[in-house]
């Protein structure tokens, strides 16, 4: 099974590409001329209870201003006070006033906003102005970015399934494992035909595609792998599984269906690329896991 997956370096590199573009939205860019070999919880953002909204308004020190804004203007994001006692809030609020910035976009006009305009146009809006008034350097980028990367680096799904979902068949023993290994990777193949693997390469042919028509079709391509892992997970569930397999089992569904959920993501990477990002972070967390987890129960069964 592990053949029809995408390689660990390609994928690692994948996610540096994406924590640098969510400061700059080089979407365009984000993994063009890179070669790629194929070898719900449902379908929404979740990060162990957050949406991609509370991950990028994360505030750790609840002082009311996000973390990204505090290492924008140089305050602390664990101390609710950097300088000399006065509130981070009322130390940014202050530095604001000065400046003449206000909130980047209408509030009460904001329906219509993705979490990535929302983002972009409260964060240019402070940049213009810091930059105008010569308040922002390198270092103050690194920071904006380091808090930015942080929370895309691994944006964690909940997990659907526990050990409680498990078939568990009757006897155990090496026979039935085989027996169960050889079903499950039988389930895997078939669903393979619907393109797992492919998941890379499309998502950088819709992230430089500039056709609607073009688009469209790349994203109901991702829809499909997205749904064909998730299939994936659904099937291996409803199979018997020994006692024995129940923890490697359920791993293999829980890292199927979020690397699933991970892929759905990615097909926002264009309309809402602070989505499609996180989602890249997160296909390469769980696709790595889903590797892992099939090539522990292939190690448990033959090379022991």
């Amino acid at each position: 099974m592990k053949n029809y997956l995408p390689s660990k370096k390609f994928i690692y590199s994948i996610i540096v590409i994406a924590i640098l573009g969510v400061l700059f939205f080089v979407i365009s860019n984000l993994i063009s001329k890179k070669n790629h070999f194929s070898a719900t919880k449902e379908n929404s953002l979740q990060t162990t209870g957050l949406t991609i909204n509370d991950m990028v308004k994360k505030d750790s020190d609840l002082d009311g201003v996000a973390d990204w804004e505090e290492a924008l203007w140089g305050t602390d994001i664990n101390n609710t006070a950097t300088f000399d006692g006065l509130a981070d809030a009322t130390y940014i609020k202050q530095k604001k006033d000065i400046l003449k910035i206000t909130s980047g976009y209408d509030e009460t006009n904001s329906q219509d906003l993705t979490e990535t305009d929302k983002f972009a146009q409260e964060f240019f809006t402070s940049l213009a102005a810091m930059k105008q008034s010569g308040q922002v350097d390198a270092k103050t980028i690194n920071s904006v970015s380091n808090a930015l990367g942080q929370k895309l680096v691994d944006p964690t799904i909940i997990d659907k399934y526990s050990t409680g979902d498990a078939r568990v068949g009757t006897g155990d023993g090496i026979d039935k494992q085989k027996a169960y290994y050889i079903t499950i990777k039988k389930i895997f193949e078939t669903y393979s035909k619907k393109g797992l693997g492919d998941e890379v390469e499309i998502t950088s042919i819709l992230a430089g595609s500039s056709e609607n028509g073009d688009q469209t079709k790349n994203i109901e391509k991702l829809t499909e792998i997205a749904k064909a892992y998730q299939g994936f997970a659904s099937e291996v569930i409803k199979t018997s599984v020994p006692q024995s397999l129940v923890s490697y089992h359920i791993k293999i569904a829980n890292s199927a269906n979020n690397t699933g959920i991970s892929v759905k993501n990615m097909t926002k990477v264009m309309n809402d690329p602070i989505v499609g990002l996180s989602g890249l972070s997160q296909y390469q967390k769980y696709s790595d896991e889903l590797i892992s987890n099939v090539g522990d129960l292939e190690n448990l069964l033959y090379n022991n």
